[in-house]
């Protein structure tokens, strides 16, 4: 198989599976988006360079990254708290710990610990489980931006 074969179905490859997660792309958070760019461009750039094998290894690497990228851009895990200043998470991170949720250390920083508190607290107030700071979740915990 010559090299443009190789690159064109790499390419078709990152394609498909591009296309395929437009579908769902509104739904997905911050997290899963750069696991999908990620691994679509690996992809890419894989096939371009390493052919099929390149493509796969390219598209692990890439989703990885990816991923992992995105989650930094939101200050450490919290993928759908992008720009919440680290004052407000602390805030945040206090009043959810104040009412038993157990958001971890009071520290500013977005990780999994204060996103599942997050849930919980929006769980048992009635509001949407999106894990967010959003605005409801603020004013419901008293916290203000």
């Amino acid at each position: 198989m010559d090299a443009i074969k190789i690159v064109r179905a790499g390419v078709a490859l990152a394609l498909v599976s591009l296309v395929a997660g437009c579908a769902t792309w509104d739904s997905m958070n911050r997290s899963e988006k750069g696991t999908a760019v990620g691994a679509t461009g690996g992809a890419v750039v894989g096939a371009a360079v390493g052919g099929p094998v390149g493509a796969a290894v390219g598209a692990g690497v890439g989703g990885y990254t990816g991923h992992y990228e995105a989650n930094e851009v939101a200050g450490g895990g919290g993928a759908q708290n992008v720009g919440a200043p680290s004052s407000t998470v602390r805030m945040a991170q206090q009043a959810l710990n104040d009412r038993g949720y157990g958001a971890g250390n009071i520290d500013g920083v977005w990780g999994p610990d204060t996103e599942n508190a997050v849930r919980r607290f929006q769980q048992a107030q009635g509001l949407p489980q999106s894990g967010a700071l959003d605005a409801q979740t603020l004013s419901a915990l008293g916290v203000s931006r």
